[in-house]
């Protein structure tokens, strides 16, 4: 159970660029405190000053203490950032060659900060160690926010919202404006083989709170083809489902192959994948032993948006004529049937025919 100070925390939605500022100006001689209650920076001096400025700091101090934690929270210090393991990454995120070399030896040893800013001035990469540096302090504020479980708004992001659709406001075409897309800011891969790509994410919402953990899965898109043979009868599958521990009634169906030898990826245009439309051919004979020369592409429709990226790719197959055996994979034991288009409604409306997607690909090719 959160505790009330947790909950409160959780509502706060902090202004990104606070903590960024706050980053940007670190110094030895300042501490820099967020007070959630008026959504600002406040600062005390490292040092005492000798002079009537030492009243308003130590009341100040005061504050602070009261408040600590519940109010006013530390920002991150010069030991937080880590100054010289982000120039480190931005050398090895250089191609190799003579820029990253020069600059690796640069920040050998003592004085590496002032060789370090001198090299990347002489090979004029200033701009790009800025946005460089910039983005890292960008996700430094951002872990900060998180691990007070503090929901964020970032302004940079905001801007690239309302410039996309005008004044921000009115979408122009579909969801364009809406600003309801959440952003994948941190993905741990549970499990990444051969067979599945199951990820846990954290989100960042339209609102700036963050959420996680968030499952999802990779898997590769999938054919189904509703074929009917010159009987008009339709040829279905009997198998095996083990997410209902059930056999089902369904139609010819399978995964579209791939040359890179994984069973999942989203690039739909990448020549590691099969074409959909060869996969339905190849499906309805290995899993059936009929061919068509009567095809149509219906739909593809995502397979389950909520939780996987894959796609599932609809086809009628008519007139098919029995061609040969089936040929099935090693994990495949099926059986093949043929239904009047009677017996599949009756199956369907008694719950029989359980693969989700197959009723709608049943419901779709009913229409012509």
């Amino acid at each position: 159970m959160d505790s009330d100070l947790q909950k409160k925390q959780k509502k706060v939605i902090v202004p990104l660029d606070l903590v960024y500022g706050a980053i940007e100006e670190v110094s030895d001689s300042w501490r820099q405190y967020l007070d959630i209650e008026e959504m600002k920076v406040v600062s005390v001096p490292e040092f005492p000053f000798g002079d009537e400025e030492d009243q308003e700091s130590q009341e100040l101090e005061d504050m602070i203490e009261e408040g600590w934690q519940t109010r006013f929270f530390g920002l991150p210090s010069k030991f937080d950032i880590h100054e010289y393991h982000i120039m480190e990454e931005f050398v090895w995120s250089l191609p190799e060659g003579k820029q990253q070399n020069t600059l690796e030896s640069a920040i050998q040893g003592r004085g590496a900060f002032r060789r370090f800013k001198d090299t990347v001035y002489r090979f004029g990469l200033e701009q790009k160690w800025y946005d460089f540096q910039a983005e890292k302090y960008r996700e430094l504020a951002m872990e900060w926010c998180e691990s007070h479980g503090f929901g964020y708004r970032d302004g940079k992001a905001e801007e690239k919202t309302a410039g996309a659709g005008g004044n921000g406001t009115e979408p122009k075409n579909g969801d364009e404006g809406e600003n309801l897309a959440w952003e994948e800011i941190r993905t741990e891969h549970i499990v990444q083989d051969e067979w599945i790509d199951f990820k846990k994410s954290a989100y960042r919402f339209p609102d700036g709170s963050v959420f996680e953990p968030y499952y999802s899965y990779s898997r590769r898109d999938y054919v189904v083809i509703v074929a009917s043979d010159e009987e008009g009868k339709y040829l279905c599958v009997r198998q095996f489902r083990q997410g209902i521990g059930k056999v089902t009634t369904e139609f010819p169906a399978g995964g579209i192959e791939r040359t890179d030898g994984k069973e999942y990826g989203t690039d739909r245009n990448s020549p590691a994948a099969e074409d959909a439309m060869e996969a339905a051919r190849r499906e309805l004979l290995e899993e059936t032993g009929y061919v068509s020369d009567e095809w149509r592409y219906l739909l593809s429709v995502p397979s389950n948006a909520t939780l996987a990226d894959n796609y599932a790719h609809i086809f009628v197959a008519g007139n098919c004529r029995k061609s040969g055996e089936q040929n099935l994979d090693e994990t495949e034991f099926l059986n093949v049937g043929r239904y009047s288009a009677d017996e599949i409604e009756e199956m369907i409306a008694k719950g029989g025919f359980q693969q989700a997607v197959h009723i709608m690909a049943w419901l779709l090719a009913q229409r012509g």
